[in-house]
């Protein structure tokens, strides 16, 4: 029988469950990535006893309890500052929307529980009394670095679509590879992912994105061709030939790339994948066959915006994307000192945070691309000049004009005039802040008095 190192906390789990008469076996993901040497993020029991019998055992013991999944034989319960799961044993019905079984029926048998589940790495279960349970070779796939279908791949995608992604998430997470007839079947059912709520679709395609390492999933998502139904617009970045002295990379390199080297923040990945979308569909070349790509971070940015809506980001991230995406070129243009004040006082708040970020992604880009000490020193150069606005102490809002809002009132202007007003005053000391002096911005206000 093989023996685990568990944390001292499970083993006090176990045996308080064995006090009570409780059978109980460690199950899934936890399970999983203990045997690899991962920390688990969460922690999975599972049980013959029905779930009134556990609930009855566990609250007869003064235990917290909570009833999140009672109807498919999950309980939660709380122990020594950690929150656990146990699920009844259960074989599932028959899948009639391509992501849940219509009904749930539990059985004593722990094989059949272990085979409802989707992959022979998470098909494990552990024990103090019976040791390991691996009826479908998962230790064998650890060791040989293979995510690979429980039974039938096919059987297996076609009861839930969603697996598709879960596969190639858990594959590039783990640095596995996908069985061949599981990556096959993956391209077979591809179309089945349209059958998800795109709101699930959004969550794997975040989790991805999250990963310490996100490439390896995301180059996995351009193999199997899940871009189609994640995203079609990505489709063509893929082998797309930049056709640039800027650029060594294919199109999609080049967006992966620029994702790897940022920290794993969920805007920021996103607009750092979505960044040059626009490109294939804004090419031209010239009559030395050079290719251009004027305007694609503003078409980008529509791209993007395309895509997060579809997928059912939130606003917020939607919105701070767009911004990214459409500000990556920025250093580029080189803007003067009013054009640089209007850009950054039209920063979301806390603007350092979000000029932070619009600084990261034009970073990650240019280190992504055939970058030479020229156009690093037009970055730091940008780089420098934002910081000084910032620090400068000049007017970026209305708040930090000489003339108050709250004196156009008095002023004679009309409430449907003070916006356009106020409007009008900032933008005068966004291109001169020495003219932000309340004798010079009430002469301005004066087309505006009744």
């Amino acid at each position: 029988m093989m023996e685990l190192t568990l944390p001292t906390h499970i083993t006090k789990v176990f045996t308080f469950l064995e006090g009570l008469d409780l059978p109980a076996w460690l199950v899934g993901g936890c399970l999983r990535d203990l045997l690899l040497g991962r920390e688990p993020k969460d922690w999975d029991f599972a049980t013959p006893c029905t779930p009134e019998e556990v609930r009855d055992k566990l609250r007869g013991a003064g235990v917290r309890l909570w009833e999140t999944g009672l109807k498919h034989g999950t309980l939660t319960f709380r122990m020594y500052g950690v929150s656990y799961e146990i699920t009844t044993f259960r074989r599932d019905g028959p899948y009639e929307d391509y992501r849940r079984p219509k009904w749930v029926e539990y059985t004593t048998s722990l094989r059949e529980d272990l085979a409802r589940r989707d992959f022979s790495v998470n098909a494990l279960a552990y024990s103090r009394k019976d040791g390991l349970t691996d009826p479908f070779g998962g230790m064998e796939d650890m060791r040989r670095k293979l995510i690979r279908a429980v039974g039938s791949p096919h059987d297996r995608l076609h009861e839930d679509a969603l697996r598709i992604l879960r596969g190639i998430r858990f594959a590039g997470s783990l640095g596995f590879a996908l069985e061949g007839s599981l990556a096959s079947a993956m391209v077979e059912k591809g179309g089945l992912l349209e059958k998800i709520s795109r709101e699930r679709l959004a969550s794997e395609l975040k989790a991805m994105l999250l990963l310490p390492s996100p490439r390896p999933a995301l180059e996995l998502l351009a193999e199997t061709g899940m871009w189609a139904y994640l995203a079609p617009e990505m489709t063509r970045t893929i082998g797309f030939d930049q056709g640039s002295s800027h650029h060594h990379l294919s199109l999609y390199d080049h967006l992966l790339r620029t994702v790897e080297s940022l920290p794993p923040q969920l805007e920021l990945r996103l607009a750092a994948l979505f960044h040059d979308v626009a490109k294939p569909s804004v090419m031209s070349e010239d009559e030395a066959g050079k290719k251009h790509y004027h305007g694609h971070d503003r078409a980008g940015a529509e791209m993007a915006a395309g895509i997060l809506n579809r997928l059912r980001f939130s606003h917020a991230v939607r919105n701070r994307v767009v911004l990214l995406v459409r500000s990556h070129m920025l250093h580029l243009r080189r803007p003067d000192d009013g054009a640089l004040r209007r850009v950054i006082s039209g920063l979301p708040k806390p603007r350092e945070d979000a000029l932070e970020q619009v600084l990261l992604l034009q970073k990650a880009d240019l280190m992504a691309s055939r970058y030479t000490e020229k156009s690093m020193a037009v970055y730091d150069e940008f780089a420098r000049r934002c910081h000084e606005v910032l620090e400068s102490g000049c007017p970026l809002d209305v708040a930090d004009l000489a003339v108050k809002g709250e004196e156009l009132e008095g002023l004679g202007i009309a409430p449907a005039d003070r916006g356009a007003a106020l409007k009008a005053l900032l933008a005068e000391a966004l291109a001169d802040p020495a003219r932000n002096q309340r004798q010079i911005l009430l002469e301005l206000l004066a087309p505006y008095r009744g």
